[in-house]
């Protein structure tokens, strides 16, 4: 913010010239602020891309805002899920990469409980059951440390609603999802969240109302079309579950759960 200052004596210059620099640093600090923010609502957009399976507009996000936010912890850690998602089915150097990435930037403060959370969902897929745990605890306990200083950071409350629900906090979990959605995170997302944290308790009617709210907002949200699916089954209307489980495989024919859902349909006679 620039001031225009009418120096009418030598001691109110050196007083300006103090004044001028001190608020020359907190404006640098100000912008460093700013890139970082801005930083974090990029690689957050990037990432609900991702979590709804819709890889293109994601990619486009990030190349567009690569040049001006590669070098954060916020845009490195959407880029490499960005990178395991494309390859998630290739044993190849380019998964491989997007992994030692994302631990990578796990180890980067100002992001670190969004890559280890995300890091601990990889670990689960592989079978690495102890070291998902883990990584969901350093997700939970980075978040909290966040949430100490600002009980209303949204992202930090998101990830702690996530991890939460990985380690069955299931209470805790959803009283920070709330927050996270009354503080504007993705909405498609924390109602995604939820609902997991419903279904993993066997509440089902809970869960499937909570994906639909996901839906009304995301309908292009691969992911909870499975997830419904599931929760239709267990209320007895595998009707429902046959055409949620055929939106996610058209939505997301290469989706970790693309096969499963296959193989029910095809079961059916689909």
């Amino acid at each position: 913010m620039s001031r225009f200052i009418q120096c009418m004596s030598f001691s109110i210059i050196a007083i300006a010239l103090v004044v001028g620099f001190a608020s020359g640093q907190e404006a640098g600090q100000a912008t460093d602020q700013t890139e970082v923010d801005s930083a974090e609502a990029i690689a957050n957009r990037a990432i609900a891309e991702l979590a709804a399976w819709n890889n293109k507009e994601a990619k486009k996000i990030l190349k567009n805002a690569k040049g001006k936010y590669g070098s954060t912890p916020a845009f490195q850690t959407a880029w490499a899920l960005l990178e395991i998602q494309e390859n998630a089915d290739e044993n190849s150097k380019k998964l491989d990469r997007g992994i030692s990435d994302l631990e990578k930037a796990g180890k980067m403060k100002s992001f670190e409980a969004v890559a280890s959370y995300y890091e601990g969902e990889i670990l689960y897929q592989n079978d690495k059951r102890d070291d998902a745990k883990k990584a969901w605890q350093t997700a939970a306990d980075r978040a909290a440390e966040i949430i100490a200083t600002d009980k209303n950071d949204p992202t930090a409350q998101f990830y702690f609603g996530a991890a939460s629900i990985r380690l069955k906090e299931y209470g805790d979990a959803r009283k920070a999802l709330k927050i996270a959605l009354r503080e504007d995170f993705d909405p498609a997302m924390v109602h995604y969240q939820i609902g997991l944290s419903y279904l993993y308790q066997e509440q089902w009617a809970k869960a499937k109302e909570e994906f639909d709210s996901g839906l009304e907002i995301r309908p292009d949200f691969a992911p909870i079309y499975f997830w419904r699916g599931m929760a239709w089954d267990k209320l007895g209307r595998k009707d429902n579950m046959l055409i949620d489980l055929d939106h996610y495989v058209r939505l997301a024919p290469d989706g970790p759960d693309a096969s499963r859902a296959r193989a029910v349909i095809a079961s059916a006679g689909g």
